[in-house]
C-alpha cells in the first residue's frame, strides 16, 4: 500500500466488511474483460471465509463456478470533505478464490449469517424460506486482506489540490 499512513490491520478490515451495506466482487472473464458487481456479502471471522449468494445461471454465476480469482471491496463510510477535494473513508479488500458451496451444512450455514445480517426481522420465515431456496452460495478465503482508512486529520496540505 503506497499510502502506509492509512493501512490498517486485518480486525479493521473485517469490521469495514461487517459494518457495510453491500461488498462488489470483482474478476475478470476467461478474456480478460473485467467484471465486477454489487453482492451482499458477510464474514465469518472465525474461519476467515467470506460468502455470498447467487444464481446458478448468468455471467456471474459463469465466471464464478470454476474457481475464479476474486477481489471483494467493502465500503463502510465515505464522506467528502468540503474544500479539500478528497474524501475519508473506511475501506476493506479482501483478495482470494471463489469456491461454489457444495456441503448442504455449510450452505445452510452461510445463508443463516445471510439471512441474520441483512433480514434479521425476517428470521421466523427462514426454514420456510430456505426450503424453497435455489440460490448458490460462494465461498472466499481470503489469501490477501487489507484495510484502509481516511481521515480528515490525515490528510497532508501537500496531498491537497486546493489552491492556497
Amino acid at each position: 500500500m503506497r499510502r502506509k499512513e492509512c493501512e490498517r490491520d486485518e480486525a479493521f478490515a473485517w469490521e469495514v466488511l461487517k459494518q457495510s451495506v453491500y461488498a462488489t466482487v470483482s474478476m475478470a472473464g476467461p478474456d480478460g474483460t473485467p467484471y465486477a458487481t454489487p453482492v451482499n456479502v458477510v464474514g465469518d471471522e472465525v474461519y476467515q471465509t467470506l460468502y455470498f449468494h447467487c444464481a446458478g445461471a448468468g455471467e456471474r454465476w459463469e465466471l464464478l463456478k470454476n474457481g475464479a480469482p476474486v477481489c471483494v471491496t467493502a465500503v463502510s463510510t465515505a464522506t467528502l470533505i468540503p474544500n479539500e477535494f478528497t474524501t475519508a473513508y473506511r475501506s476493506a479488500m479482501f483478495k482470494g478464490r471463489a469456491e461454489v458451496v457444495t456441503d448442504e451444512g455449510e450452505k445452510m450455514k452461510a445463508m443463516l449469517l445471510l439471512c441474520t445480517a441483512f433480514d434479521p426481522k425476517g428470521m421466523g420465515r427462514f426454514n420456510e424460506a430456505m426450503s424453497r431456496c435455489t440460490a448458490q452460495v460462494i465461498r472466499i478465503v481470503p489469501e490477501v486482506i487489507t484495510g484502509k482508512e481516511h481521515e480528515m486529520k490525515q490528510i497532508p496540505k501537500s496531498h491537497s489540490c486546493k489552491s492556497e
